[in-house]
């Protein structure tokens, strides 16, 4: 989607997926305060347009990567999502817990946001564990199943399945902002130690994964599912 300084900030989060998390490194609001125009936002905050939009095109690129899935059957979507996503958070999720529940502990007291930090990340390691599991259990079989083998229960489970994954998404995301927000974009405070610096790379790296993983559900994973249910 090509930007425009005309834009309100809301639309330009809506067609790029990842742009949320530029605006939150320059402390533009894109939920309540969305409906600003990219010039006026760039204005209060003391950026250039060209700054900010070349930013987001950068990202929405990284996240949008090069791999042609339309020509790509079924089991290797499967495959992808399995050993791209899944078996990346299934190793990174607990090691980001880990590292937030040692520096909570260690170092609450002089920075009181870590126990806020640790909290809010434990809050969204069941809900992802879960949409994993559901997509393991209930959508990838499907996929995998001949158009005449598919049970009516199945493909109205598949479809309140990816809708409830949806929202999932967008709850994932609001928690991500004020992860941000309270890691101010992810900058280690003056003197950190290096686990506290390790917490903010990873909780970076894990939220552009996570837009990587919504982009891939929403973009390609979903569609291909609801076409599958259609054929």
């Amino acid at each position: 989607m090509d930007i425009y300084k005309e834009q309100t900030v809301a639309e330009v989060v809506s067609g790029n997926v990842g742009a949320d998390h530029v605006f939150s490194k320059y402390n533009i609001d894109f939920c309540c305060g969305g409906n600003v125009t990219l010039e006026k936002a760039c204005q209060e905050k003391g950026i250039t347009f060209e700054v900010l939009k070349k930013e987001i095109e950068t990202l929405v690129n990284s996240i949008s990567n090069e791999t042609n899935f339309s020509e790509m059957d079924e089991i290797s979507i499967i495959n992808y999502a399995q050993n791209v996503f899944h078996n990346y958070f299934k190793e990174n999720i607990p090691l980001v817990s880990a590292l937030a529940l040692k520096v909570a502990e260690v170092h609450w007291k002089q920075h009181k946001e870590v126990i806020e930090i640790n909290n809010l990340f434990n809050q969204i390691v069941p809900e992802l564990n879960e949409q994993m599991a559901a997509e393991e259990k209930n959508l990838f079989p499907i996929l995998k199943k001949e158009t005449l083998q598919r049970k009516e229960t199945e493909l109205k489970s598949v479809v309140k399945t990816t809708q409830n994954m949806e929202n999932v998404d967008k709850q994932i995301g609001v928690v991500f902002k004020r992860l941000a927000n309270l890691t101010n974009s992810y900058t280690p405070p003056v003197g950190a130690c290096n686990t506290f610096k390790l917490l903010y790379e990873k909780l970076h790296e894990v939220e552009l994964k996570l837009h990587n993983y919504m982009h891939f559900e929403i973009n390609i994973l979903f569609p291909r599912v609801l076409k599958k249910l259609k054929s």
